[in-house]
């Protein structure tokens, strides 16, 4: 288990934290960085992760049974997540943030190492069809979430769909997709292409971790643990919906490692561009923070033992 990874997730909050409350990084300074993350960080992470595999057709069917399934999953865990919200009573300025939060796992910084630390390259693999899933999800669902129940004057039914058809050309959108048609093909892409995905996609992490961690000043601390507004989808994200998910698709005959791979995907930590979203959407971001690290904090624990768990549940 790389633990190593864990605390280097920290440092990098820990790095982020103090940038703010130094005054190294001001309001405009984090919002512009958010924008950078979302439009080029990400997308050219994902192009430039997917475009390198190499697959055999069983494999890369494999592979989308894992994107699939996961788009499948995380919807249905955002219908979860909002009827949970109504059944708690949670504020309503807090609820778009919080069925966020319970439906999307950090299945892209924390899965990818450890998917090939305990499961090797063809474990990393399916994790990355499982984060593009949650990326698909993410400038589709997630941008409808946000954008639900805002009142825009003048804006028809009409502009509305047109705008909702407008997700699909979002950056993550297209380098998902992207990089499924150009790994298929084998396509080799210049080596100047390649490069640069590669050096904007190893920065993007650890820009989106420091990020979040200007969001942690001055709104995070022990307090955050007393809190049932943030422990509450914690709880949910780290045990309620990997049980879901083992309920879901127990029965369905899937190769075994995809299966694996799919419950360990869901198992992870609330997802790091749950606040980024939030501060994007003018929400509150500080508490999206809060159930980012607490999550990861817990994920210390419950994900070495999913880990140890799974090869003994017949899958």
């Amino acid at each position: 288990m790389p633990i190593e990874q864990f605390i280097i997730f920290f440092l990098l909050l820990l790095t982020g934290y103090f940038c703010k409350k130094y005054g190294i990084f001001n309001d405009a300074a984090i919002n512009a960085i958010n924008k950078f993350i979302v439009v080029i960080g990400y997308p050219c992470l994902i192009l430039g992760r997917t475009v390198t595999l190499e697959m055999e057709h069983s494999i890369f069917i494999n592979f989308l049974i894992s994107l699939f399934l996961n788009v499948g999953l995380l919807l249905a865990f955002g219908a979860y997540a909002r009827l949970y919200c109504r059944g708690k009573r949670f504020p309503d300025a807090d609820k778009r943030v919080t069925e966020f939060a319970i439906m999307s796992p950090n299945n892209g910084f924390m899965g990818f190492p450890v998917a090939y630390t305990i499961f090797g390259s063809l474990g990393l693999l399916y994790m990355i069809g499982a984060n593009i899933a949650l990326n698909v999800v993410f400038f589709t669902y997630g941008i409808a979430l946000f954008d639900r129940g805002r009142n825009v004057s003048g804006e028809t039914v009409g502009k509305k769909f047109l705008k909702g058809l407008k997700t699909f050309a979002h950056p993550g959108i297209i380098a998902a997709f992207a990089g499924i048609v150009i790994c298929y093909n084998r396509i080799q892409l210049p080596e100047i292409a390649s490069g640069y995905l590669d050096l904007v996609g190893a920065v993007t992490i650890p820009v989106a971790m420091i990020s979040i961690g200007t969001m942690l000043a001055g709104g995070f601390g022990l307090k955050s643990f007393k809190k049932s507004l943030v422990m509450d989808p914690v709880l949910n994200k780290l045990f309620v919906v990997p049980v879901i998910t083992v309920i879901i698709i127990w029965f369905i005959p899937l190769d075994p490692l995809v299966k694996t791979i799919i419950i360990v995907s869901n198992a992870m930590p609330v997802a790091t561009m749950v606040p980024i979203f939030s501060e994007q959407y003018g929400h509150n971001k500080s508490y999206a923070s809060e159930m980012v690290v607490i999550s990861t904090l817990f994920s210390m624990i419950t994900i070495p033992v999913a880990v140890w768990i799974l090869p003994n549940l017949g899958l």
